[in-house]
C-alpha cells in the first residue's frame, strides 16, 4: 500500500507502522539496517536532521522503497467537500 509522506514526522510514523507490522523491535530494525537502536527511535520520532543514508538503510531493511512524483494539490472545492 502506498503511503503519502510530506514531513519527517510522517515518514517516522510510516516506518514505525511497517516495523511493527513485521513484528520487529527497534533493536531488530537497527541490527538489520546497521544503525543504533537510538537512531531508529529518533527517525521514528521525526528527527529532521536524520541522514539520508540512514533513512535509506532503514527502508532497505524493511523492504521498502521511495517513489518520487509531482506533489498533489487540492483545490478549494476539495477542501470544502470535507466539511
Amino acid at each position: 500500500m502506498a503511503e503519502l509522506v510530506r514531513s519527517p514526522k510522517q515518514i517516522g510514523a510510516v516506518l514505525r507502522r511497517y516495523r511493527r507490522g513485521q513484528n520487529l523491535t527497534q533493536a531488530d530494525l537497527a541490527k538489520r539496517a546497521g544503525v543504533r537502536q537510538s537512531t531508529v527511535s529518533q527517525v521514528e520520532g521525526g528527527l529532521e536532521t536524520a541522514k539520508l543514508n540512514t533513512l535509506m538503510d532503514m527502508l532497505r531493511a524493511l523492504d521498502l522503497e521511495v517513489v518520487i512524483q509531482p506533489r498533489t494539490k487540492s483545490s478549494h472545492s476539495d477542501i470544502e467537500d470535507l466539511f
